[in-house]
């Protein structure tokens, strides 16, 4: 007993052998081109990782230069409350010298503007000291996240690179087999693909429903007909792409419909004539 198989397995697939190549030739292009596009993105990968190490780096800087612009500013207004110790000493020992009450009032006024000027330094440096505690916290949170962050850009760059010396490796696979399948395909067929591979980016398209899967254009009948026969190299009449034809997408075809018999009409009952039933109902009588 034969056991049934596919509708799509029993359809012979019929292609040129051009085409076959064609389509291999096809992928390979695509690959070539995708891991071309690959390790050429590699250095912008590398850019983008090092520009945020590098972000990270400018951030642990500027507090940093804030830490160190606030160590300048404390010892400024230090350097300052020194002066103004020295204006007060001063101006005391004037006072001991004076003669007039209107001089010794002056000399007080100095020394009180001196004082008062020596309380607004003193508060400048504890809220110096102030700022300087959250900046020394933010160096040292800045120096902890850049030293994890560059141990993580480290693996990142060496996994762009490790990538990338993979997709050298299968690029040059995948030329070699380009090169392989372009020398086995007929010149005039190759050029033509070249040619439109140059303006589509594609070359090849499937057929399918009498329709270019690419442009959606309708194909000609006998067109398409030849298509199915596999014997010639066809292409789409819009898009000039070279078309191929793949009988495992073509649907299968509804079973047939079986008939319903109808039902043979049921023969009417013949009624008896009125005379016999007339004798009949006589001699129930008698």
């Amino acid at each position: 007993m034969l056991e049934l198989m596919p509708y799509a397995a029993r359809k012979a697939s019929r292609m040129h052998p051009d085409l076959e190549k064609l389509k291999s030739l096809q992928e390979a292009d695509r690959e070539v081109q995708r891991l071309q596009e690959e390790i050429a993105a590699l250095p912008r990968r590398v850019a983008v990782i090092e520009a945020k190490l590098a972000a990270s780096k400018a951030e642990l800087e500027e507090h940093r230069a804030a830490l160190k612009e606030n160590e300048l500013s404390r010892r400024k207004l230090e350097h300052e409350i020194q002066g103004e110790q020295q204006k007060i000493s001063k101006y005391r020992d004037q006072s001991l010298e004076v003669k007039t009450n209107d001089q010794y009032k002056a000399l007080m006024h100095e020394i009180g503007f001196a004082e008062k000027r020596i309380r607004d330094c003193e508060d400048g440096i504890l809220q110096s000291m102030l700022e300087a505690e959250s900046h020394e916290k933010a160096v040292k949170a800045a120096e902890t996240e850049l030293k994890a962050e560059a141990a993580e850009i480290e693996k990142e760059k060496a996994a762009a690179r490790s990538q990338t010396e993979q997709d050298q490796k299968e690029l040059a696979e995948w030329k070699a087999k380009r090169d392989g399948l372009r020398g086995a395909i007929t010149p005039d067929v190759l050029s033509h693909y070249d040619r439109v591979l140059a303006i589509r980016k594609t070359a090849l398209a499937e057929a399918r429903d009498q329709h270019c899967m690419a442009c959606n254009v309708m194909l000609r009948p006998q067109k398409y007909d030849e298509l199915r026969a596999g014997q010639q190299i066809i292409t789409c009449d819009s898009c000039n792409r070279i078309l191929y034809y793949d009988p495992s997408h073509e649907p299968a075809p509804e079973p047939p419909k079986t008939k319903r018999k109808k039902k043979a009409p049921l023969e009417a009952e013949t009624p008896e004539p009125a005379e016999n039933s007339a004798a009949e109902n006589t001699a129930a009588a008698h």
